[in-house]
C-alpha cells in the first residue's frame, strides 16, 4: 500500500527537515570472479558510506518485486511511490521529456541509437562507434524529413543515443520496435501489434520515416568526416521504447513539498519531469563531486532532492569490475560533505537496480538500502554491501516503501486511522 496525498502533509515551518535520496544507478551486483567473490561495492574502499551505516539503518529493496528485472524508469517510478504496473506506458515519453521535447495526449515517443549498419543493411554498430561530436547536425537532418500524415521531432541527447516523438491523428503505440539488440542483423522492420488500421498506418509511416534516415545520414557530411577519420558511421535510427505519455499525480501533491531531481542521463530527467520534480540543470560531463556539490546546494530550495549518479551501472554494461569499483570509491569519497547533513536532515542511498558484472546487465536481485539521519533506529550493521544490509533492521522492502518511511522520519505523515 502507498498512501497518498491526506496521509502527508505540508510543513511551513523554519528548519524543516529536507531529505536528499542518492541513488547510485547499477550500483549493486553479485559475487565477482575476478574480485574473490566479493562484489565491487565489498571490493571497495567505501569508508563514508561504512560511516554512514554505522550511524543509519541498512535493508535491502526489491524495487519492482522479488526476482523482476527493474528498467531505470520503473525503478525510479517504484522509488518515488509510483506503481509502475499502473502508470508506467514505456520508455520513450520519459526519454523524450529528459531532453525538453512535450510529449501530450495522442502522441507517441521512442528512444532511439544512433547506429552503424553497413552496404547489406546489416547492423555493425548498434551505437555508432559511441558517435559524441555531430549529433546535433545529424539531429536537424534527421526533422527535415517528410512523411505524409505524420510529423517527427527528433532531440539528440548525450552520445548515442536521442529521442523521438510522432504526431498525427489516429496513431497507435501498440507496434513493435525496429531496433533488433544485437549486431550481424538488419534492423526489424516495423509492425503493427493488433489488427487495428491505426497502428497499421502508424508501423507503415515509421518504417518510411526510417528509410527517410538512412538516406538523409549515408551522405550527410559529419558522416563524410568519419570515414575520412576512419570512424563508425551514424547512418540509422534504431527505435525503441514505444509508449505513451503517462498520467501521474504531482510529486508535491502526493506529499505536501518541494522537490528537486539532479540526473545527467535523460531517462531520469524526464522520470522527474512527470512526476512533477524541478529538473535541476546538470551537465553530461559533470564530476560526481561537482553532483553532490549541486545536490547538498539545492536543499537549500528544495525539501526533497534526488540525485541520481549513472557511472557504477555505465561500468557494469561494460563489464568492467576495477572500473566499478573505482567508481563506487569516488563516490565515497565525494560523500565527505554529506556527513554533516545527516545530523538535522536525512540522506537515503540505494542502488535501483542490480546491474551485473558477469550478465552486463540488470538483474532481478534486490538491492541494499542506507537511511541516515537524526531520528534514525540504528541497527548493527558496520558496512554499507549487499549482504551487510540484508542483517539490517530495515529488513526486506519494496520500492514503493521508501517513500513512506522517509516522509514519515521527515514528520511530515498524518495518522491513518484514529
Amino acid at each position: 500500500m502507498v498512501l497518498h496525498n491526506k496521509y502527508f502533509k505540508p510543513s511551513h515551518k523554519t528548519g524543516v527537515m529536507k531529505c536528499l535520496l542518492l541513488i547510485c544507478d547499477g550500483m549493486a551486483d553479485r559475487p565477482v570472479k575476478t574480485l574473490r567473490g566479493r562484489t565491487p561495492l565489498e571490493a571497495a574502499d567505501t569508508r563514508n558510506l561504512d560511516l554512514l551505516a554505522k550511524s543509519g539503518i541498512l535493508g535491502i529493496v526489491d524495487t519492482i518485486a522479488p526476482g523482476i528485472r527493474p528498467g531505470s524508469d520503473t525503478a525510479h517510478l517504484a522509488i518515488l511511490g509510483y506503481d509502475p504496473v499502473v502508470s508506467y506506458t514505456g520508455r520513450g515519453p520519459f526519454e523524450a521529456a529528459g531532453v525538453g521535447l512535450d510529449v501530450t495526449a495522442g502522441e507517441i515517443a521512442f528512444r532511439c541509437n544512433f547506429a552503424t549498419v553497413d552496404e547489406n543493411g546489416l547492423v555493425v554498430d548498434r551505437r555508432a562507434g559511441r558517435i559524441s561530436e555531430g549529433t546535433q547536425e545529424l539531429a536537424e537532418a534527421v526533422n527535415g524529413i517528410k512523411i505524409p500524415g505524420a510529423h517527427f521531432r527528433f532531440r539528440a541527447s548525450t552520445g548515442h543515443r536521442g529521442a523521438l516523438v510522432m504526431s498525427g491523428k489516429g496513431l497507435s503505440h501498440n507496434i513493435s520496435e525496429s531496433d533488433p539488440h544485437e549486431e550481424g542483423v538488419k534492423p526489424h522492420v516495423v509492425e503493427p501489434l493488433d489488427g487495428s488500421e491505426e497502428a497499421r498506418r502508424t508501423a507503415d509511416m515509421l518504417n518510411r520515416f526510417i528509410l527517410g534516415c538512412g538516406k538523409v545520414l549515408a551522405g550527410h557530411p559529419v558522416n563524410v568526416r568519419r570515414i575520412q577519420e576512419g570512424l563508425r558511421l551514424a547512418n540509422t535510427l534504431l527505435l525503441r521504447g514505444v509508449g505513451v505519455a503517462p498520467s501521474l499525480a504531482p510529486f508535491s501533491e502526493k506529499y505536501g513539498f518541494r522537490a528537486g531531481c539532479i540526473a545527467t542521463v535523460a531517462l531520469v530527467r524526464g522520470v522527474g519531469r512527470f512526476c512533477g520534480l524541478e529538473v535541476i540543470g546538470a551537465d553530461a560531463e559533470m564530476s560526481i563531486p561537482g553532483l553532490v556539490s549541486m545536490a547538498i546546494d539545492a536543499t537549500s530550495k528544495y525539501d526533497f532532492v534526488l540525485l541520481n549518479i549513472k557511472a557504477a551501472d555505465d561500468a557494469s554494461h561494460d563489464g568492467d569490475a576495477e572500473k566499478k569499483t573505482a567508481v563506487i570509491e569516488e563516490i565515497d569519497r565525494a560523500l565527505a560533505g554529506l556527513l554533516d547533513f545527516t545530523v538535522e536532515n536525512y540522506l537515503a542511498i540505494l542502488s535501483d537496480h542490480t546491474t551485473s558484472i558477469s550478465r552486463r546487465d540488470h538483474t532481478g536481485d534486490p538491492v541494499p538500502i542506507l537511511i541516515a539521519g537524526p531520528e534514525v533506529r540504528t541497527d548493527d550493521t558496520a558496512v554499507f554491501s549487499e549482504r551487510a544490509a540484508a542483517k539490517g533492521g530495515l529488513g526486506r522492502i519494496r520500492g514503493q516503501d521508501i517513500m513512506n518511511i522517509l516522509v514519515d522520519l521527515m514528520n511530515r505523515s498524518e495518522k491513518f486511522g484514529a
